[in-house]
């Protein structure tokens, strides 16, 4: 199964322990298509996609507002504007409408991770 995985980190956190994390929640047999977080975390998003050879994909605050999620964080919402930042940049990576795996926490990470939709990612000819 291909999946994207989105992912939320507090200031000062490494790409290495994001890797970390993203790898205590993926399943051996899943492919990574995509990191995806909100955009002010586009450098961290693209050393983390960089080390697991995958590309790396951002949105606005706004964008990621737009989408539901099954979790919303009003500290989060306050920080960045948007009450979800791994979830919803999952779900719109992948073009999903529901989380394979929702939001885990991992000290100052978050990941979550949603299965690609293969008709929206692979529409045809």
């Amino acid at each position: 199964m291909w999946v994207v995985v989105g992912i939320g980190a507090r200031t000062g956190v490494g790409a290495g322990d994001v890797v970390a994390a993203i790898s205590t929640v993926l399943h051996q047999d899943w492919h990574v298509e995509a990191i995806a977080s909100i955009d002010r975390k586009a450098e961290l998003v693209e050393a983390v996609a960089s080390s697991m050879g995958v590309r790396g994909v951002t949105y606005s605050a706004e964008e990621l507002s737009a989408v539901p999620t099954p979790h919303v964080s009003q500290r989060v919402h306050d920080a960045v504007g948007s009450g979800s930042v791994a979830e919803a940049a999952a779900l719109l990576a992948g073009r999903a409408r529901q989380l394979t795996v929702p939001r885990t926490v991992d000290g100052m990470i978050t990941v979550a991770i949603a299965a690609v939709n293969e008709r929206a990612a692979n529409p045809p000819d």
